[in-house]
């Protein structure tokens, strides 16, 4: 799960619990795709989606994982995928031109668990993505918000996803898998996995 702080230097927080342990090898090749499955309430910009997928490429890339993006209304009786997460954005993906106050101890994303078991279902609260991006940005890039935002959705998503992928909820000392993120790591032009976390999220496939 994760939070939003809004005392300087905006913190994002996440869950802690078990987690697999990361092996030292180097990675593989790309593997069969990860389908995201997708639902929004409300569209996405177009340029919030495009970054938010080259962003999520970027990232998942790292851990030899090739996304693929899909509406969960593509979907109908029969449909195959090889490795499926359902992800569902709520509130509105956009960042507000005034600012948003918002209750902060409330979560900004979470992934579902049953009897201690990590699932493919995740969430993500738009509206306190968009707070905690809006927060670190100054000077030109309130110009590039929807941009932005889309690079800081993609942050937050990942961070789900190496839960999802290393069945865990352990965080990493460093990078996107890290227990506490601030704004400006979220929307930083470079924020990457720390490579062991990387290979967590392999290992826990073998």
């Amino acid at each position: 799960m994760l939070r939003l702080r809004t005392w300087p230097p905006l913190f994002l927080l996440f869950s802690v619990a078990f987690c697999l342990s990361a092996r030292a090898e180097g990675l593989p090749e790309l593997t069969a795709p990860l389908t995201l499955v997708i639902s929004l309430e409300r569209p996405l910009p177009a340029e919030t989606e495009a970054e938010m997928h080259r962003e999520m490429d970027k990232l998942m890339s790292q851990a030899s994982i090739r996304v693929e993006w899909r509406q969960l209304s593509d979907f109908s009786a029969g449909t195959e995928v090889h490795d499926l997460v359902l992800v569902k954005f709520r509130g509105t993906c956009r960042i507000q031109a005034t600012p948003v106050f918002l209750d902060e101890r409330g979560p900004m994303a979470f992934t579902h668990t049953s009897d201690g078991e990590v699932l493919p279902f995740s969430e993500v609260l738009c509206d306190r993505v968009g707070v905690a991006a809006h927060s670190a940005m100054a000077g030109g890039e309130f110009g590039h918000r929807d941009e932005l935002l889309g690079r800081a959705l993609a942050r937050v998503l990942a961070h789900e996803l190496y839960h999802i992928k290393g069945k865990c909820n352990e965080h990493g000392r460093s990078g996107v898998a890290r227990k506490a993120l601030t704004g400006r790591e979220l929307i930083s032009r470079t924020f990457d996995f720390d490579p062991a976390d990387a290979r967590r999220m392999i290992k826990a496939d073998d």
